[in-house]
This record gives structure tokens, sequence and C-alpha cells, in this order.
């Protein structure tokens, strides 16, 4: 069994070296610096490629119809323009977990994508954007212009609904609070009835008692001649 107890350096000794942290300055200069570096490369790689997969991957969807580029343009635009932007208004609420508000806010610039992918083709400069214009030029012509028209209605619609919603809300509380006055006033009305109609019996009640309590009076005696005193009433007079 081996003793753990440390050992002391003699008197004199160099006391060992011990191992410096890195400043917490330099540990996030460094993450951010490696963190850019991911972002321009994965910037640079989908500069090359996702334009043309997106492109195709459109063009696979629509057939060979020319016709379907408009309702799918009308989908892509609205749902993914739409969606995001009433999932970024529920970040605001105060009441949800931040977790859940984190979760809120990726799943809308993750639903996004599809839109910027269409607009990085259609207004891209590099030469694979060139390329995927000329795919939809040729199989999905009408893709691009309906998308962007249903971004804006999506926007606007999403945009329209947060405004009514609390307008809405707005004036269900104004209503919700009318109608508590109007309780409040109600129930005061008839706790003040039931205090004067209480009232009014104890009232009656102690009016009761005291006339039970007032002495009855002698009954006054009926009118007599006094010369009728002692005489009947049928004895005749001398």
């Amino acid at each position: 069994m081996t003793d753990s107890t440390p050992v002391t350096p003699p008197p004199g000794a160099p006391a060992p070296a011990t191992k410096e942290k890195m400043p917490v300055w330099a540990f996030r200069t460094i993450l951010g610096a490696v963190a850019a570096v991911v972002l321009v490369l994965g910037y640079l790689i989908g500069s090359v490629t996702v334009p043309l997969m997106w492109a195709t991957s459109i063009r696979d969807q629509i057939g060979g119809q020319l016709g379907n580029s408009i309702p799918l343009g009308m989908f892509y635009g609205f749902v993914f323009s739409f969606v995001p932007v009433l999932l970024a208004w529920q970040v605001r609420r105060r009441n949800l977990n931040k977790w859940v508000r984190i979760a809120l806010a990726a799943a809308a610039v993750l639903l996004t994508i599809p839109n910027l992918l269409t607009l990085g083709v259609l207004y891209g400069g590099t030469q694979t954007a060139a390329d995927a214009r000329s795919i939809w030029a040729n199989s999905a012509n009408w893709f691009g212009t309906w998308s962007q028209i249903f971004m804006l209605v999506g926007v606007v619609c999403a945009v329209a609904i947060i405004v009514l919603g609390r307008v809405w809300l707005r004036r269900g509380r104004k209503i919700r609070e009318i109608k508590a006055a109007e309780k409040l006033v109600r129930e005061n009305q008839q706790a003040k009835d039931k205090e004067a109609k209480a009232a009014a019996r104890a009232a009656e009640k102690e009016a009761r008692a005291a006339g039970r309590r007032q002495p009855a009076t002698d009954a006054p005696a009926p009118d007599t001649d006094p010369q009728d005193t002692g005489t009947g009433s049928g004895t005749p007079q001398a």
C-alpha cells in the first residue's frame, strides 16, 4: 500500500512548473477565426455546387412540362416566405422558453433556404449561377418570376395576419375588460339591493316588535243617560 502524501520539495529547490491556461480572449479569437474560415469555404463550395443542384432539382420536379413551373414557383415562393415570417414573429414572445425561441428562429432561417437558393440562381454573378439560369430558361422558364411574385405575396399575407391577429386580440381583451367591469357593477348593485332589502326587513321586524310591546288602551264605555240610572228600561215613570 503506497503513501498518498504529496512529496514536498526540499528547501531551495525550484518550484515545479505549472501549466498556464489559454486566455479567454485568445480562445474566442481562434474559435471565431476557425468559424469564419469554415463559413468562407462553405460559401465557396456552395456557390459552385448548390445553384446547379437547385436548378436541376426544380427541373426534375417540373418534369419537362413548362406549365408546371407556374404553380411550383407559386408554392415555393409563398410557403417559404409566409411560414418563416410567422415563425420569426413568435420568437418575440417572452413567455416561451429560451430554447424554444432559438428553435423557432433556426426553423425560420432554414425554411427560407429554398427562396434564398432561387434568388441566388436568379441574381448570382458566378458562372455556376449563369449555368443554372440557362437550365431554367430551357425547362422552367416561369419558375423564377412566379416564385419572386409569391415571395412578396407570402410576406404581405403573413404581415397582414400578424396585424389582424394583434387587432383581434386587443379587441377581445377590451371586450373582456368591459364585461368584467359590467359584471362588477352588476354584482355591486345586487349587493346594495340585498342590503336594502335586509334593512327594510329589519325595520319592519322592529316596528312589529314595538307594536307588540305597546300597552293596550281600555275601550271607551257606551254613552248612557244619567236620568235612566237605576231604572229598568221597561219600567214606566210615575
